[in-house]
């Protein structure tokens, strides 16, 4: 007698489908911030290493000519981030701006509006042409005991002042910060690599304080912003920070105590 052959059964059941999207559903929402967390991980580690380019470019500026470049340069507006791209492997961008004319004149403009990766945080909010998430630091006028507005390393120049020496940063290089993260300064309000404008002194809030005034501290990085000091270390900034050491890490001769941060 011949047996019948049995029925194979393919594919799942409605309770074993359920079961198996639940399943990825959990390993998901599992993996999700996983992976997120490794995204931003990726972004502050390049962010850091932009401004550390930055930092050492504008060291080796110092290094040959004895200062810092000026903050703006009068009149013309050209930034200090234009004085160091020679630094920055960007001399061909370099050679093409004329400095005697402004520097968003139309015979800079194709040069000052290009697009360079080291002024760009990769979770930069910003989309347009020549855009920078970072900005040289004026000073702050919090506490200030002297020199208003002229506490820092980068500041707009006036032609009978000097730019900023090495040996002028009397509260250390290690507590004086030489650029940071500036999310807030955007293509509305000079938020450009080679405008002079781009400088900022940290006057009041906390950083990451967005809502706040433009002339703050501000990443789109959750928890703080990066910053470069005059040594060429550059560190994540808590937004926990109290304004009284944020000003005063932002000043290269207020004599203020920073023991940790």
């Amino acid at each position: 007698m011949l047996c019948k052959p049995t029925r194979v059964r393919h594919g799942f059941t409605v309770v074993e489908l359920i079961i198996v999207i639940a399943s990825l559903s959990l390993l998901m929402g599992l993996l999700l911030p996983a992976v997120q967390h490794a995204r931003e991980t990726a972004r502050r580690i390049t962010c850091s290493n932009n401004l550390a380019q930055q930092g050492l470019a504008l060291q080796q500026f110092e290094s040959s000519f004895r200062s810092f470049p000026a903050g703006a340069e009068a009149g013309t507006l050209h930034a200090w981030s234009t004085k160091i791209l020679p630094h920055l492997e960007q001399g061909s961008v370099y050679q093409h701006i004329d400095f005697k004319a402004a520097w968003d004149s139309p015979k800079n403009s194709i040069w000052s509006r290009q697009s360079l990766p080291v002024f760009a945080c990769p979770g930069s909010l910003k989309n347009y042409a020549g855009l920078t998430d970072y900005c040289g630091i004026s000073g702050s006028s919090h506490k200030a005991k002297r020199d208003i507005g002229r506490n820092g390393i980068l500041f707009p120049l006036d032609p009978s002042e000097k730019p900023v020496a090495m040996a002028s940063i009397t509260d250390g290089t290690s507590n004086t910060i030489a650029i940071a993260e500036a999310i807030a300064v955007g293509e509305g309000n000079y938020g450009f690599w080679a405008c002079g404008a781009n400088c900022l002194g940290h006057d009041e809030g906390s950083i990451n304080n967005r809502f706040g005034s433009l002339d703050e501290i501000a990443s789109s990085h959750p928890g703080g912003a990066n910053a470069v000091f005059a040594d060429g270390s550059v560190r994540f900034l808590s937004e926990s920070m109290s304004l009284d050491v944020v000003a005063a890490l932002c000043t290269r001769n207020n004599q203020e105590v920073v023991s940790s941060f």
